[in-house]
């Protein structure tokens, strides 16, 4: 046994005692566990180490039971042996019953030699399947590495190309807002846990409209804030100076920088972390906000997927509205037993959507 080879008894888990029965019945029970065709629906990796395993225990069960089935041939041969042996001596023919144990003896050396081969040979046969099978895995993991660095390299190249940005509202007018804008920059962290920065418009009063930075349809998100900071100051590289009180606004952040309030700061990540504990664990602050901003950024770039999930009535709905009334002395002592029996899948899931769809439309920028 080659010292990259697994001790055949170790893999399959039986003693060096153990009858053949013993590792035929092991071996079942392996199969029933790596077997590949169990593993038909897995990942790809984990059909592979199946399909490894397998291999490996085959060739174990293999190796053992030609080693029992040897040890049971050699018992036999010497019994044999020794029954003729004693029939040569009772006869009287020593010379004869020499001559046949001799023969016998030659036939089981060469036996042994022959089985030794064959061993040989079946060890050199799996030492080249599996050099072959990691060549195969080497040239599989190199070509989904090199897909995945591409498809990193597209990105950023694709991030490092800022698109000429305008404010983003199906109704945004500027010369027909209700009230001028309040403008903030924001922060929002995404499921994996990026975090980017970008603006918020909200021009208050009668059909009071929000709106954002966007271009082709997808809200812009810089992950620096020096970036989205450098992008404002260059003022041929967008249209966000035709709203009032942007010279106000740059004015602001020249003289201070971008900051950002933790009233506004947004996590979409921990929204879902939250969702997979009970509903008495949610925090409502941090649920009213980020609904509001996704309602906001659903009806500013018109994403209808997410709107249906936002409509009124919905989970997310419902969950908002005891949300919002939970800390009051008297409301809240019914919205507050609502919550602890309200079931949360259906919000979860629905909240899943929401923050799915909504990312779907962000493009970030460098």
């Amino acid at each position: 046994m080659s010292p990259n080879e697994q001790d055949p008894y170790v893999l399959l888990g039986v003693s060096r005692e153990a009858s053949l029965a013993q590792i035929r019945g092991r071996y079942l029970i392996l199969v029933q566990v790596w077997h590949p065709d169990k593993h038909h629906s897995s990942p790809e990796n984990v059909r592979a180490e199946a399909t490894r395993q397998m291999q490996q225990i085959n060739r174990a069960y293999k190796l053992l039971t030609d080693v029992r089935e040897r040890e049971t041939r050699e018992r036999q041969a010497r019994r044999a042996e020794e029954r003729e042996r004693a029939k040569g001596q009772q006869a009287g023919g020593g010379q004869r019953a020499q001559d046949w144990a001799a023969q016998q003896r030659e036939a089981r050396e060469q036996e042994a030699r022959d089985r030794a081969a064959h061993e040989r040979r079946a060890r050199e046969h799996a030492a080249r399947e599996a050099r072959e099978q990691e060549a195969r895995e080497r040239v599989t993991r190199e070509r989904v590495e090199a897909e995945r660095l591409a498809r990193i390299r597209e990105r950023e190249a694709r991030e490092h190309q800022h698109p000429h940005a305008l404010w983003t509202h199906p109704r945004y007018e500027p010369a027909h807002l209700p009230e001028p804008p309040t403008i903030h920059p924001i922060s929002i962290a995404s499921s994996d846990g990026a975090e980017g920065y970008t603006l918020l418009a909200r021009s208050e009063g009668e059909g009071s409209v929000v709106f954002f930075p966007g271009a082709d349809g997808e809200l812009l998100l810089f992950r620096a804030k020096e970036t989205l900071h450098r992008y404002l100051t260059e003022t041929s590289s967008h249209e966000l100076a035709a709203v009032p009180g942007w010279d106000e606004f740059m004015n602001s952040i020249l003289k201070a920088g971008i900051s950002v309030d933790d009233d506004q700061s947004y996590d979409f990540g921990l929204i879902l972390y939250s969702i997979r504990r009970p509903v008495t664990d949610w925090v409502p602050r941090l649920f009213i906000t980020n609904r509001d901003l996704v309602v906001d950024i659903a009806e500013a770039f018109g994403i209808t997927e997410a709107l249906e999930v936002l409509r009124v009535g919905s989970a997310i709905d419902t969950l908002d509205d005891l949300m919002r009334v939970a800390d009051r002395p008297l409301a809240g002592w019914g919205a507050r037993r609502r919550l602890d029996a309200m079931n949360s899948a259906p919000a979860g899931i629905a909240w899943r959507r929401v923050i799915r769809n909504v990312e779907k439309r962000v493009r970030w920028l460098r």
